[in-house]
């Protein structure tokens, strides 16, 4: 059985955007029945990555649609 992959990485560019992203993240969980995940932070890598890991792979990609699609739309506003 091959493993799938439930962990999707945001590279964040500032403050402001690692602000959105919090309420991003709070906003998808309660939204989505608070389920188990797992943010690894590394700020100390450029550009502020974050590892964000759900037990479920199809929740994970849906967080990961969502956030690149709110991403899109917040640079536009």
């Amino acid at each position: 059985m091959a493993l799938t992959t439930a962990e999707t990485e945001v590279r964040l560019a500032g403050p402001e955007e690692a602000d959105r992203f919090s309420r991003f993240l709070h906003g998808f969980l309660s939204a989505n029945g608070f389920p188990f995940v797992i943010v690894h932070d590394t700020p100390e890598l450029l550009g502020q990555l974050r590892k964000v890991v759900f037990e479920d792979v199809c929740l994970s990609r849906k967080f990961a649609a969502e956030w690149l699609s709110q991403r899109g739309t917040a640079g536009a506003a």
